[in-house]
């Protein structure tokens, strides 16, 4: 019984203090009893696992990433066109606005009425004889301008050039407009009434902002002269033809 005692005592010495009570047969019960709880407790294998999944990298795909690209650079030329197209759009239509053609009468009122919105143009033909003058009424001059095949009247607020002269080419520069009953019916009378007739049986007129004009026919725009030519040519013929058909 003295060597177990002294051999028991020998362990304890040894062994930790826990130990010794888990050893000791007057506390094994209560020691027992105080571990269980560290026994039955679970391990948190789940936290490890998280850690894990978040420590490995997230696979790429690569596919999908060349179309998020591609569809982007898509989007970003189609833009960039766009922006470019609007604006070339815009200077061509600002830079056509300030342009203004040469035209006979017959070529401005198909314009004219082709789109009413470009009404802008240089008039160019013959200044009708026997058809200005300055209504009684009206501080405006007016005239008629002809190609030979139409016939326009021109209303023109302002001193007429020097140079200016019935038969003679000139150049005007203004827009196309409607008639309004009052203008028809002014200066309708008198000496020009049945020069100007023809020009007032239309629905439009030509009110000029600026006239030019020269004794020299080299004056007159190719194209307007070119035209002139042309209808005076068309005029030689259907007479021609009447009086062959007339014998």
């Amino acid at each position: 019984m003295a060597a177990r005692s002294s051999t028991l005592r020998l362990i304890s010495s040894l062994l930790p203090k826990t130990s010794i009570n888990l050893l000791s047969p007057h506390h094994h019960h209560h020691h027992y009893h105080h571990i269980s709880p560290l026994r039955h407790r679970p391990f948190p294998f789940s936290a490890f696992s998280t850690a894990a999944s978040r420590r490995q990298p997230k696979k790429l795909d690569i596919g999908a990433r060349a179309r998020q690209l591609q569809t982007r650079r898509l989007w970003t030329y189609a833009l960039t066109f766009s922006g470019v197209a609007g604006f070339v759009i815009l200077v061509l239509n600002n830079f056509q606005d300030q342009l203004v053609f040469y035209v006979t009468p017959s070529e401005a009122l198909d314009k004219f009425h082709s789109n009413p919105s470009r009404n802008k143009f240089r008039l160019g033909g013959l200044v009708l004889e026997g058809s200005v003058h300055q209504p009684a009424s009206s501080p405006d001059m007016e005239f008629v301008i002809t190609d030979l095949m139409t016939d326009i009247l021109v209303r023109y607020q302002g001193s007429l050039p020097d140079l200016f002269r019935e038969g003679h080419s000139v150049v005007v520069e203004g827009f196309v407009k409607h008639f309004s009953d009052e203008i028809k019916e002014i200066g309708a009378g008198g000496k020009s009434k049945e020069v100007t007739a023809k020009a007032r049986s239309g629905d439009c007129y030509f009110s000029a902002t600026e006239v030019l004009a020269k004794h020299d026919e080299k004056y007159m725009p190719g194209e307007v002269a070119a035209a002139i030519e042309k209808n005076k040519k068309k005029l030689d013929e259907e007479a021609e033809a009447k009086k062959t058909a007339a014998v």
